[in-house]
């Protein structure tokens, strides 16, 4: 069984393998309910999601938020120290400015995943001026807590893909394709994946101008300003949502070698463009 919704700014694909049809339609509806609750807690153009009410409050009083968004939260920070700041949810003011996310209240230019502080409580506080986006991260999360919903649904076997972020799950093996970062239509075969994660990012479709100065949807959190190199980045690893925050960390390094690879059993790859892009 096959199914698409347009979900996470992207379309998302579930396949269920080697499962009865009637169990095969449940697993379906719940993994895409699942990937829908990630979009209600964390997407920033919702005002009302767990992270649009961090923007806004944290810094002032403790904002209570889902165990869901607790457990990403936590990633991120883990990420962001063991990537020595290269991974950070930080730099929504950056793509906000640059007309990538909807327009700041009021500025941080120091906004760091670092200042969220997470308590006990299951609340969030910032410890200074901060905007998250989980842009970097949540897709990948929500592929993850698909694949565990449809697995608990009984499903055997299956892929989810959501714009590239992919999970494989069962026996089966699945051929992956990436785009050419010189021609982003046209794709190239990178290997087969057998139960695990494989997520890709580039700026093919995020680059435009702005003020004259080139920018997209990669931010390196170290100088604000934005990452704009014709390559694309993936990364396989066992989880989706470590794949996705990874690729990142290897598009600002441009270093496969980096010890948070390692850590995370994670395997980093880049892609030069098939053609000389200007």
């Amino acid at each position: 069984m096959r199914a698409c919704r347009p979900l996470l700014g992207t379309y998302v694909e579930i396949r269920i393998d080697d499962t009865d049809p009637e169990t095969a339609i449940v697993a379906v509806d719940a993994g895409f309910a699942a990937i829908s609750e990630v979009q209600r807690l964390m997407s920033v153009f919702d005002e009302n999601s767990d992270i649009s009410r961090i923007n806004r409050f944290a810094q002032r009083y403790p904002v209570p938020v889902s165990p869901w968004t607790q457990e990403i939260l936590m990633l991120a920070r883990e990420l962001h120290e063991r990537s020595e700041g290269l991974f950070d949810c930080g730099i929504a003011p950056e793509l906000a400015a640059w007309g990538l996310l909807p327009a700041q209240e009021a500025p941080a230019s120091t906004s760091s995943i670092a200042h969220v502080q997470l308590d006990n409580d299951g609340c969030v506080t910032c410890s200074a001026p901060t905007r998250l986006d989980l842009g970097g991260i949540a897709k990948g999360f929500a592929v993850d807590r698909a694949t565990d919903a449809l697995r608990a649904a009984g499903a055997r076997g299956g892929i989810i893909n959501a714009g590239g972020d992919l999970r494989v799950f069962g026996t089966a093996d699945e051929a992956i394709y990436l785009r050419d970062p010189a021609d982003p239509e046209q794709v190239r075969f990178a290997g087969q994946l057998t139960d695990g994660a494989f997520a890709t990012s580039a700026t093919y479709y995020s680059r435009r101008e702005h003020h004259g100065e080139e920018v997209s949807a990669l931010v390196d959190p170290r100088t604000r300003r934005a990452v704009v190199s014709r390559r694309s980045y993936s990364v396989i690893a066992p989880r989706c949502v470590i794949a996705d925050a990874l690729t990142k960390v290897l598009a600002l390094s441009g270093d496969t070698n980096l010890a948070c690879f390692s850590r995370y059993d994670a395997h980093p790859l880049i892609f030069e463009p098939s053609r000389v892009l200007p």
